[in-house]
């Protein structure tokens, strides 16, 4: 699994290499690139929420809130990730 860290840099050397390429081919990239970046910004916003939604039943059910975690988790990675 690729890291939050090694993703911003891929996406860093990608815009590097952008620059360098002809405006069309740029501008097209570098969107796709902004495309990419928000829908990660927006998949880990909603992961942090839902933890936090959670997090209510820790206090009251450490196993309950330990399965309601793992139903999260699962929903968002086959909403983002499809089935896997």
């Amino acid at each position: 699994m690729m890291s939050e860290g090694k993703i911003n840099l891929l996406i860093k050397q990608k815009r590097a290499f952008l620059r360098q390429a002809t405006k069309d081919y740029s501008s097209g990239g570098n969107d796709m690139l902004d495309d990419i970046d928000n829908a990660l910004k927006e998949a880990k916003e909603e992961i942090t929420h839902n933890l936090e939604l959670a997090s209510v039943l820790k206090d009251e059910n450490e196993a309950e809130w330990q399965k309601e975690c793992v139903s999260m988790y699962n929903a968002w990675v086959e909403k983002w990730f499809g089935k896997l």
